[in-house]
Order: C-alpha cells, then sequence, then structure tokens
C-alpha cells in the first residue's frame, strides 16, 4: 500500500466506485457535510464481519430481523486505485430486489387505517410507514456519477455509498445525524416533522407533536446512560427539497467506546424512524409494510476504538443490486395526520434522489 489516508476528491471517488463494483470488491465511500473531501476504504484481503466493530458500520433498521449488521475494515485506499484495478473480477451470487412495490389506493387505505387506530386510542401514538419505488438500473455504470451528482447538488448532506457484494449496496444523502463525535462529547438529532422547503408559515400542531416524541425520547434515553452535561436547541433545518423541524443535542463527555456503543444501542431505532412506543410499533410495522426495510431507517458511518463517531440515519437512500435500485420514502404518523399529505410527504422525500436521476 502506497497512502493508508482515506481522503480523495468527489472526481477520484466515482473512479474507485466504478473500480469496486466492476472488481466485486467491498467497500465504502462517504461525503461528510459541508467537507470538499471524500473518504473511501475498500476491504480487499478479507471480508466484512457480522458484527459492530471498528470501521465503517452498517445497522439494518430491525436489530432482530433478516438483514445482518456489518462493519468493513478498511485495508486499501485511494493510493491504490491501480492496484485495485488490477484485481480479477470476483464472482458473487448477488441479491435481487424481490416484492412489489406498492401503489397510491393501497397507501391511503394503509395510512388512514392506522390513523384511526391511533385515534381510537390504540397501544400506540406515533408510527413511521415506509414505502419503495423500484426502477431497473445498470447500476455499475449509473452510480459512480450518481454518487458525485448527490455531492453537487446537498452539500449540507451526509453522501454515502457502501457494498457488500451479494449482502448490500446501499447509496444516499441523507440529513440525520445519529451519533457524532465532537472535542467535547457526542451530538446527536432529533429530527420530525417535514413540508415544502422555504415555508413561510408557522409549524402545525401535527409536526410539532411528532417532533416532540422524538425529542422527549432522545432526552430519556440520555438520562438513563447517565448523561447529564446535555444542551439543546431546536431550529428548522433544511434538506434538500422539505425541511424538518430539528432538536440538537451537545453532550459533554469524555469519549470511550463502551459508552459510544451503550449509547448507540439505547438510541436506536428512534422514534424518527419507527414511532412509540417501543417496541409495540416494531411489531406494527413489520405486520402493515409489504417489504422488510432492510438497512432503510438503520445507520451507518465510521466508528472507531478511541470511541469516535460519525454515524447517520439510513435515510433519502436507495437499495441497489446490479440491475435495479429500490428507493425507500417514510413519513411520520399521528392520530391527527391526512393520508394524502402523508402520500406527498413522501414524494417530496423521493426528490431527493430523484433530481439526481
Amino acid at each position: 500500500m502506497n497512502d493508508f489516508s482515506p481522503y480523495c476528491s468527489v472526481d477520484e471517488a466515482s473512479e474507485l466506485i466504478a473500480c469496486c463494483l466492476a472488481k466485486n470488491v467491498p467497500f465504502y465511500v462517504c461525503r461528510y457535510p459541508d467537507e470538499e473531501q471524500c473518504r473511501f476504504g475498500a476491504q480487499v484481503f478479507s471480508l466484512p464481519v457480522h458484527r459492530m466493530d471498528n470501521g465503517f458500520r452498517v445497522m439494518p433498521f430491525d436489530k432482530k430481523g433478516p438483514a445482518l449488521p456489518f462493519s468493513l475494515y478498511p485495508d486499501t485506499f485511494p493510493a491504490d486505485k491501480e492496484r485495485l484495478q488490477a484485481l480479477p473480477v470476483r464472482n458473487i451470487e448477488e441479491r435481487e430486489l424481490r416484492g412489489e412495490d406498492i401503489e397510491y389506493d393501497y397507501y391511503i387505505g394503509s395510512v388512514e387505517w392506522l390513523v384511526d387506530m391511533m385515534a381510537g386510542g390504540k397501544d400506540f401514538s406515533k408510527l413511521v410507514y415506509s414505502r419503495t419505488i423500484t426502477r431497473p438500473c445498470d447500476t455499475k455504470t449509473f452510480l459512480p456519477q450518481y454518487f458525485a451528482r448527490l455531492c453537487n447538488l446537498y452539500k449540507s448532506a451526509y453522501v454515502f455509498i457502501v457494498r457488500y457484494p451479494g449482502e448490500c449496496g446501499w447509496v444516499g444523502a441523507t440529513p440525520e445525524v445519529l451519533l457524532v463525535s465532537h472535542p467535547q462529547g457526542y451530538a446527536t438529532m432529533a429530527l420530525a416533522g417535514t413540508r415544502k422547503a422555504g415555508s413561510v408559515e408557522q409549524w402545525g400542531s401535527k409536526e410539532i407533536e411528532e417532533q416532540q416524541y422524538v425529542t422527549q425520547y432522545i432526552a430519556d434515553k440520555l438520562q438513563q446512560c447517565g448523561l447529564n452535561d446535555v444542551t439543546m436547541h431546536t431550529y428548522t433545518k433544511q434538506a434538500a427539497q422539505v425541511e424538518h423541524l430539528c432538536t440538537h443535542f451537545d453532550i459533554t463527555v469524555q469519549h470511550e467506546a463502551f459508552l459510544r456503543d451503550r449509547l448507540l444501542s439505547s438510541l436506536h431505532p428512534t422514534p424518527a424512524v419507527a414511532g412509540v412506543p417501543m417496541p409495540d410499533v416494531m411489531r406494527v410495522i413489520d405486520a402493515v409494510e409489504t417489504l422488510p426495510r432492510r438497512y432503510y431507517g438503520g445507520y451507518l458511518g465510521e466508528a472507531w476504538s478511541d470511541g469516535s463517531c460519525r454515524l447517520y440515519v439510513n435515510l433519502r437512500s436507495m437499495e441497489f443490486t446490479t440491475d435495479a435500485v429500490r428507493l425507500y420514502v417514510g413519513g411520520g404518523l399521528t392520530a391527527q395526520s391526512v393520508a394524502t399529505d402523508e402520500w406527498k410527504e413522501t414524494c417530496a422525500k423521493a426528490e431527493t434522489l430523484l433530481a439526481a436521476f
């Protein structure tokens, strides 16, 4: 290896993505919010491990579901591009994107049924309901430049692509932090409530209620972990074609890997991607959604042995195989939700990725 630096330009990242896709090598590339350089790592000399380890972590939405968590520990970097290009193509058995997307009428009927349940005082007060949009696509040709377009369009998002051949391929531009380290400790956020970007009116009661569920949940989890030196502030956060209510949490504490992983276990999944209360909403999601979420609504990013991390919720994202992509979009439902408005919200969120097509 020539250089252990993981950094490269967006154009270099596109070339490395194309090479790894062609050779069927496990890899990740990410561009952090408001940064110019990308970070790239490939795992050539071994396979990713099925646990949360040092390196690039990928956690599914449902910890007990069929999709497995895994971690890539990079052993190959941007300076090794020529060596990557010289590798033989590895034979793998590719996953297929099975199942069908739900149509408008089915979605509207399901949302109305769920809202009626909440209005009737059932055992959950917020639930995130998701749907999919699947398209044929030659991804080995399409994805390298698509990643570059996401980087150019969404400067304030966490843009990523990760592939473990035969198990997982995912690309996206997410606005939501799960847990990131900073010099004084860690930060997380409660992100919920959605409307069109640039709206001038006050936030509605439905969106305020939805976001408050998430905020209170995170505050309670931090307190249960013994973290009391916490500051909070709430603001409107733009995320491409939409904007959200966001409460930012700054946690003053010394970095420590055990504490970080305990926090991650407590926070994931948050009500922003599932609902309240847990675990009741997880059972309802499993019953009403026609396709498993797999890694959508999970989290991914870098985590290291010193307790540092930059981990983001896997939203505004799509799964890919060699010949298709599947976009996942969801919205938070409460007793105040209107089904047609929720459909429009998922369409607006989908535009984050569809605009780059």
